[in-house]
C-alpha cells in the first residue's frame, strides 16, 4: 500500500523524444486513463492530503485512495477493482490505515461525496530492469478538467516496482539531465483540487518543524533535517518552476525558497565534523550556488516595501528601485544544478540511517560555542562597522536555524524562552540590514524622494542600532537550554 515515485515535468519540445524512448522497450504499452475524483463540497479530503477516485483503465474500473506518506516521494495507495455498475464507496478502503482516516474524516465532515474534477490521460509505460531493481516509467499526456477550466499534463513518472528507492533517484537523474526535465511534487489530485476551486497557485510553504525521536543519533537527525528541507524547498520550487507563481505572486514563494536554502546551509555547518555525520560540504556548496543565482531581486522587493509607506506619508512619489536582472527563477529551478541538488538531498532523505553517535551531546557543544561567539560581540558592538554587523546578523540567523533543528531534544519551555530572545535579535538585525541596503541603493541620488528617504533612513539606523544592542544584551541574559 506504499507507492514510491518521482514526477518530472516534461517540456513540449522533449515530449516526442521521451515517448520514442519509452516505446523502444519490449515491455512498452499505451493506454487511455479517464478518472473522476471525489471530495466533499468543502474539499475536506484535499485539505487532509487525500484523494479518492474511480478510474477507467482499459476495460477495468478501479477505485483508488491515496494519502500523503512519510516523505515527499512516498504515498499511501489502496486499489479496489469494481464490478460493472458499482459506484464510489469509501467503505471499500476500510481496514487500511488510509481508509480508517478517510472514514473518520467523512464522519466528522458530515457532508456527502461529489465529483470535483476529472482527468483524461494517455499513458505510455515501460518496465525498466537493472539488476535486482525494477521500475515503471510512465509518460502521461492529457489534461485535468474542472468545469470549463483545463490544466494540461505532460509529465514522466518513475515508480519503484521492486528494489531500492535509490534506483528511482538514479534513473530520474539520468532522464532529468539528459532531457531537461524538472522535479514537481504536485500531484494531479492537488492540481485538480485547485482547479475545482478556481485557483492555480498554491500558498507559499514555510519550513516545517524538525521533530527528532528520543535518543536520536547523528545520522537519524540528519535524515530528519533532509526530509524537512525537502518539504520546504520542493513545495515552493515546484510552484516557481511550473510557472504558476510568477512576478509579484511568486515573491513569497521565492522568499521561502531562499529561506530554505539558508536553513540547509546552516544545517550543513551545524553537523560538520561530528562523529557519524556524512560528508555534506558538496551539498552546502550547491545550496550556496543556487541561492546566489537568484540575484538581488528579493532585496529590492524588501527595500521597496520598507520605503513605499515613507514616501506616501510625505506625499512624495516613489523613487525607482532597480532590480538586478538575472535569469528568471523558473529557468534557474528547471536547470541541471537545481535538479542535481534536489536529487542529492532526496538521496539522504530516502536512505536508511546507519548506526551513529548520539545527537544531543555534539549539538549542545556547538550551540554553546555559537551562542558564546554572538553574545561576546556586544562588548565591541559600538566599534563595528555595518559590514561587521551584517556578519553578526548572519551568525544569529544560523544559530536560530540550529536551535530549530536541535530544540526538540531539549526541555521545551527553556527552548521556547531562548527562541523568543533569538527571534527578537534576528528581527532587530534584519531590519537594520534592510535600512543599510536601502542607504547603499539610494546613495548619490539627487531627486527629492531619494534625499528624503536617505534622511529618514539615517534616523532609523540610529534607533535600530540601540535595538540591536539591546537584543544582544537580552540574549546574553537568557538562560541556556542545552546545559
Amino acid at each position: 500500500m506504499q507507492e514510491f515515485e518521482i514526477k518530472l515535468q516534461v517540456p513540449p519540445a522533449t515530449r516526442a523524444a521521451i515517448d520514442a524512448a519509452l516505446a523502444r522497450g519490449g515491455t512498452a504499452r499505451r493506454e487511455r486513463l479517464r478518472a473522476v475524483y471525489f471530495d466533499t463540497p468543502g474539499g475536506d479530503l484535499a485539505r487532509a492530503g487525500m484523494a479518492l477516485r474511480v478510474r477507467q483503465e482499459g476495460r477495468r474500473r478501479v477505485q483508488t485512495l491515496k494519502a500523503a506518506g512519510t516523505d515527499v516521494l512516498t504515498r499511501f495507495e489502496h486499489n479496489v477493482a469494481l464490478r460493472p455498475g458499482e459506484t464510489i464507496d469509501p467503505r471499500r478502503h476500510a481496514g487500511t490505515s488510509g481508509g480508517q482516516r478517510l472514514l473518520q474524516l467523512l464522519t466528522d465532515a458530515a457532508q456527502p461525496l461529489q465529483e470535483r474534477y476529472r482527468t483524461d490521460i494517455v499513458r505510455r509505460t515501460r518496465l525498466l530492469r537493472a539488476g535486482r531493481q525494477q521500475l515503471e516509467l510512465a509518460l502521461d499526456v492529457g489534461q485535468i478538467i474542472a468545469h470549463e477550466r483545463r490544466w494540461p499534463v505532460c509529465e514522466l513518472e518513475i515508480e519503484l516496482v521492486d528494489g531500492s528507492p535509490q534506483a528511482v533517484l538514479d534513473v530520474a537523474r539520468r532522464w532529468a539531465l539528459r532531457h531537461g526535465l524538472w522535479i514537481d511534487i504536485r500531484s494531479k489530485a492537488e492540481r485538480g483540487a485547485r482547479l475545482a476551486n478556481g485557483e492555480v497557485t498554491g500558498d507559499p510553504v514555510k519550513a516545517p518543524a524538525v521533530r527528532l525521536p528520543g535518543g536520536a543519533t547523528v545520522p537519524q537527525a540528519w535524515q530528519s533535517v533532509a526530509r524537512a528541507s525537502l518539504q520546504h524547498l520542493l513545495a515552493n520550487a515546484s510552484e516557481l518552476a511550473g510557472g504558476q507563481a510568477a512576478g509579484a505572486d511568486g515573491a513569497e514563494h521565492l522568499h521561502q525558497l531562499r529561506v530554505g536554502l539558508r536553513r540547509l546551509r546552516a544545517a550543513v555547518r551545524f553537523f560538520r565534523g561530528w562523529d557519524g555525520a556524512p560528508e555534506l560540504a558538496p551539498l552546502g556548496a550547491a545550496a550556496a550556488d543556487l541561492f546566489a543565482r537568484f540575484g538581488a531581486a528579493r532585496d529590492c522587493d524588501v527595500i521597496a516595501a520598507l520605503l513605499r509607506p515613507v514616501w506616501a506619508e510625505a506625499g512624495l512619489p516613489a523613487a525607482s528601485i532597480e532590480q538586478t536582472h538575472g535569469a528568471p527563477p523558473a529557468d534557474v529551478l528547471r536547470g541541471a544544478k537545481a535538479q542535481a541538488l534536489w536529487l542529492d538531498l532526496l538521496g539522504w532523505a530516502c536512505r536508511t540511517p546507519g548506526d551513529g553517535a548520539p545527537f544531543a551531546p555534539p549539538a549542545a557543544r556547538r550551540l554553546k560555542r555559537w551562542h558564546r561567539g554572538i553574545v561576546a560581540a556586544i562588548d565591541g558592538f559600538d566599534a563595528m562597522d555595518d559590514a561587521q554587523r551584517h556578519v553578526l546578523r548572519k551568525r544569529i540567523k544560523r544559530l536560530r536555524y540550529a536551535v530549530d533543528i536541535a530544540g526538540s531534544v531539549f526541555p521545551r519551555k527553556a527552548v521556547r524562552r531562548y527562541q523568543e530572545a533569538l527571534a527578537h535579535a534576528q528581527e532587530a538585525f534584519g531590519e537594520f540590514n534592510d535600512v543599510c541596503m536601502a542607504r547603499e541603493l539610494l546613495r548619490g541620488r539627487g531627486d527629492a524622494s531619494s534625499l528624503y528617504a536617505l534622511g529618514w533612513l539615517a534616523a532609523r539606523r540610529e534607533a535600530l542600532l540601540l535595538s540591536c544592542r539591546g537584543a544582544l544584551a537580552a540574549l546574553r541574559r537568557t538562560p541556556a537550554f542545552w546545559k
